[in-house]
């Protein structure tokens, strides 16, 4: 059976799970106002062997949110990570001591290592300069690095391209549902050059989508943010959350992080960070064409515009971190496409 609440995560079904013999178990929610699609929870486990914290991921509760990812195969990406590619990337994430997914009923369950010991989680709210990001950077094009242009990725039916169905045509639907609720909440933010972006982005998703999927494509987290990951004071970074994995060029992964947790002042910091990460390649073996991925990466930032979009469409009253949150990926989100000049990009 795989668990659907934290109260079928007993004693007994954990001791089986882990190997174990477990005694006792308590838990702690986690996750509120991160855009977390499930359940997540900080185990407190009691074994013969001394105590033991374990980070468990179980799949939401509500139909809403579990229809969403059930759309998107989010569950099955994760577990299929875990089970299939983890060992491959050449970046820490944690360990996986258990993890099962029932792509009928979506009923999923991982149980993850807690990595907090390990290093620190910047506050996304807050954002980072380009001297904090750069670890993350460099993991991020180590990352990729290890999956360039990799053709064995194809071969994974789960593992779709960032163009493939359904997924444009869902984020249309996300999107659609989203754009008149950012225009309520943060009118001061539309400004002209938003708004005409804003009102005509929908139908430029199936191209956009298609676009950066031209080139060499790599093994994209799609969520490299800081909410996701953990700084080490060696300069290690631990990346959790691998529920959004597709195939898709490696600088939209690069823009997606600059434009939503990157405190940038203009081009210079854009350009800092793009450098870093063609660095941080070709040290792990990959030279990349210098033009193609630059015209990813403005194509990237502008895609970028879609994530505080479909968040604000999320939005609950009584999360104040969730709006805070989604404000500051907004603002930075407008911030790198000013920067980089890419609000009307051709396609």
């Amino acid at each position: 059976m795989i668990p659907r609440t934290v109260e079928d995560l007993t004693p007994a079904w954990l001791s089986d799970a882990l190997e174990e013999d477990v005694t006792a178990v308590s838990s702690a929610p986690m996750g509120v106002g991160v855009g977390l699609v499930g359940q997540l929870y900080r185990l407190d486990v009691t074994t013969a062997k001394g105590p033991w914290s374990v980070i468990a991921k179980l799949a939401a509760a509500g139909e809403e949110s579990r229809f969403v990812a059930t759309i998107l195969n989010m569950y099955g990406r994760e577990v299929g990570f875990y089970q299939d590619l983890s060992h491959r990337t050449e970046i820490s994430k944690p360990r996986c001591y258990f993890c099962d997914h029932d792509p009928e009923t979506q009923d999923t369950v991982l149980l993850l290592e807690d990595v907090s010991p390990r290093g620190r989680m910047l506050d996304q709210v807050a954002g980072c300069s380009f001297e904090e990001a750069e670890p993350a950077i460099r993991a991020l094009a180590r990352h990729h690095a290890t999956f360039w242009d990799d053709s064995t990725l194809g071969e994974i039916p789960w593992l779709w391209k960032l163009s493939d169905d359904p997924y444009p045509g869902a984020v249309q639907m996300a999107y659609d549902g989203a754009w008149p609720r950012v225009q309520e909440l943060f009118p001061d933010a539309v400004t002209p050059a938003v708004r005409k972006l804003g009102d005509n982005y929908s139908e430029r998703i199936p191209a956009l989508f298609a676009k950066l999927c031209t080139g060499p494509l790599v093994l994209a987290h799609a969520d490299w943010r800081l909410d996701n990951l953990f700084l080490a004071p060696d300069g290690d970074v631990v990346a959790v959350d691998w529920q959004l994995i597709d195939r898709s060029v490696g600088p939209r992964d690069l823009a997606y992080f600059v434009s939503q947790s990157m405190n940038i002042e203009g081009l210079a910091d854009c350009e800092r960070a793009f450098n870093s990460y063609l660095e941080a390649l070709a040290t792990n073996g990959v030279v990349a064409d210098r033009d193609w991925a630059w015209e990813m990466f403005r194509y990237g930032a502008q895609f970028g515009f879609v994530y505080p979009v479909v968040a604000a469409g999320g939005l609950t009253v009584d999360d104040p971190r969730h709006l805070e949150l989604t404000r500051a990926m907004l603002d930075r989100s407008v911030a790198a496409i000013e920067a980089l000049d890419a609000f009307e990009l051709a396609l």
